[in-house]
């Protein structure tokens, strides 16, 4: 027999445990900001309750690993210091664009908000979970896209993640500018993420940041790639870098931002996702 309130749960959509919902209950994690404590001089930025920021700062980082694994279970050489406990699925989709897509999705979920979710193909054409949900398909037809309609999907996280994964398959780097905005004058912040439209291109998100007096910003950039790949937190080796692992954000004075998988990346190459 099905409780009332469970059912309820169900149809809303709600029944997640806590704000990483693709997270089993007995995970062996610590939070990224334990993981990586505040280097001494800096204060990290405000991140208000419920924000993203915060979310991100929070993310669980795998203990006693640091070796990344592609999605069928390959270990990859990669620059990397810390992986951060996210599935990548059993197929090749998930890369750097899907990667960024994929946080900001997860973030929308945790607040409730996943029907309101709604991402863009390179094609243009716009994806969204509430469509997915009332039974929208699709059929790719060389550069276009087809829409029909077919039976309702049920709103669970599992729902969720398969209405992600498709979209991964025609999302990419050239998109993302759909469904963001530049960072502009702006200081960066956590979830603002660096890309290089192409094919191939590339994408790094900004997983927290912190200030010193002085001005300068430093943050934990974090990557997927080429396979589709665990997120990780990459190793920073640069004259402003700190710690190893904390880069120097871009400003006027030093407008790159030098990682160690792909050209530098320009400070007019920061973005923004757009609020739902």
């Amino acid at each position: 027999m099905i409780r009332p309130l469970a059912l309820l749960l169900a149809l809303l959509g709600a029944a997640h445990a806590g704000p990483y919902a693709w997270l089993p209950a007995d995970a062996a994690v610590d939070d990224l900001q334990t993981r990586f404590p505040t280097p001494a001089g800096f204060e990290r930025v405000a991140a208000p309750a419920g924000s993203y920021a915060a979310w991100l700062r929070a993310l669980p980082v795998e203990r006693g690993r640091t070796q990344v694994r592609a999605f069928d279970g390959r270990p990859l050489a990669r620059p990397a210091v810390a992986i951060i406990a996210l599935d990548v699925g059993e197929r090749d989709v998930q890369q750097c664009a899907d990667t960024a897509l994929r946080l900001h999705a997860e973030y929308l979920w945790s607040r409730g908000q996943g029907l309101k979710a709604a991402y863009h193909f390179t094609s243009g054409d716009r994806s969204s979970f509430a469509d997915w949900v009332a039974g929208e398909r699709f059929a790719i037809q060389g550069a276009r896209v087809k829409r029909s309609r077919g039976k309702a999907r049920g709103r669970g996280h599992d729902t969720y993640r398969e209405w992600l994964m498709h979209l991964f398959r025609y999302a990419g780097t050239r998109s993302l500018a759909l469904d963001s905005a530049a960072v502009g004058a702006r200081p960066l912040e956590p979830g603002d993420f660096f890309v290089q439209p192409g094919g191939p291109g590339h994408a790094v998100v900004i997983l927290d940041v912190a200030q010193h007096p002085d001005g300068r910003r430093i943050a934990l950039i974090g990557q997927g790639f080429m396979p589709a790949e665990d997120l990780h937190v990459l190793r920073a080796g640069g004259p402003r870098d700190v710690e190893g692992v904390w880069f120097g954000l871009p400003d006027a004075a030093h407008p790159e931002l030098a990682t160690p998988s792909w050209a530098p990346f320009k400070l007019p190459e920061a973005r923004r996702f757009k609020a739902p």
